[in-house]
């Protein structure tokens, strides 16, 4: 048996602007984040036939099929699929996928699945891709299913971990590891799900265009959080945390400005909950609008800020912040 593990992650700062060709517009912006150990997992065995069965526990839904040539055009389990045809397995398999993300979440769940998918057939089929090569068909098959573009930033944290400055260039989009300490920005953090996702956060799509119609409004906001970002990167590789805080404090202000629907009344609730009892700064996790939120917390005040959360229904999820990204395994 083949399992492939692959780490989601929190974005800190830069969201959105990850995305072709956007960053061009601001001056190739970097974008944060850092992997955290709720992982998504693929466990791949191979069958002495050439049919395929796939599960995804997480969609709760499974599927047969004869061959990979017997494959679907359009089925629930697309993302999985395509990649099966991209991949081309010469025999039969059984593939079960699985991800400590709850659904919606906003943590770069269903991208850390894709990585941990590629990282399983790359290993099964012998494609010999390398992870950049990965990354990049992963992305696209992804941007195949969705059918608009996707950013950068969700596929770096999978594959290699830690906290990431997912950097775009004229030649290419790249990422550097920050030497920021993971154990003291673990200690800083809360993380909360709403349980209560819903599809009417940020559309990046939507704002992408207006953006390349040099809509001014939202040029304005978008170039806030490009600043940010860059603030955020120096903050980071200096390993100022109050800088940190702050910046993510500005982030998330800079956020509800581009697009107001990110936060729902719930989120509002929590939030405000949490900085009544000592948190320092939130933002919602990913696009919004349902999934978590991440709070900046100082040691002393964390005890009652998760209490505070938990009275006003949230579920304050356990997590730490790894260095590992990627791990395939053949058992």
């Amino acid at each position: 048996m083949i399992k492939s593990t692959a780490p989601t992650r929190i974005d800190l700062a830069g969201g959105t602007l990850d995305i072709w060709p956007l960053y061009l517009q601001f001056g190739n912006p970097p974008t944060l984040n850092a992997a955290i150990n709720l992982y998504a997992t693929v466990e791949l065995t191979p069958r002495s036939d050439r049919k395929v069965f796939v599960k995804s526990k997480d969609l709760q839904c499974q599927a047969r099929f004869n061959s990979i040539v017997s494959l679907p055009e359009s089925h629930s389990l697309d993302l999985i699929l395509k990649t099966l045809k991209y991949y081309q397995p010469k025999q039969g398999l059984n593939i079960v996928t699985s991800s400590k993300a709850p659904p919606g979440s906003g943590i770069g769940g269903s991208s850390a699945l894709n990585i941990a998918l590629h990282g399983a057939l790359n290993a099964f089929t012998k494609k010999g891709l390398s992870k950049k090569q990965m990354l990049e068909a992963a992305m696209n098959i992804e941007t195949q299913v969705i059918s608009v573009p996707t950013g950068w930033q969700d596929y770096f944290p999978p594959l290699y971990g830690g906290v990431r400055s997912v950097r775009p260039g004229f030649d290419g989009v790249d990422s550097v590891t920050l030497p920021f300490s993971l154990q003291k920005l673990s200690a800083s953090m809360v993380l909360c799900y709403t349980g209560n996702p819903r599809r009417s956060g940020i559309n990046n799509w939507k704002v992408m265009k207006k953006a390349l119609d040099k809509d001014r409004a939202i040029m304005e906001k978008l170039k806030k959080i490009a600043q940010i970002a860059r603030e955020m990167d120096k903050a980071l590789t200096l390993g100022q945390m109050k800088k940190v805080t702050a910046l993510f404090a500005r982030e998330w202000e800079a956020r509800k400005a581009l697009a107001p629907t990110i936060s729902t009344p719930h989120m509002d609730r929590l939030i405000a909950g949490a900085m009544k009892k000592g948190a320092q700064a939130a933002k919602v996790c990913g696009a919004g609008g349902g999934g978590c939120i991440a709070f900046m917390v100082p040691s002393r005040k964390r005890e009652s800020v998760v209490l505070e959360l938990v009275r006003l229904k949230g579920q304050v999820i356990p997590f730490r912040f790894v260095q590992r990204g990627l791990r395939v395994q053949v058992i």
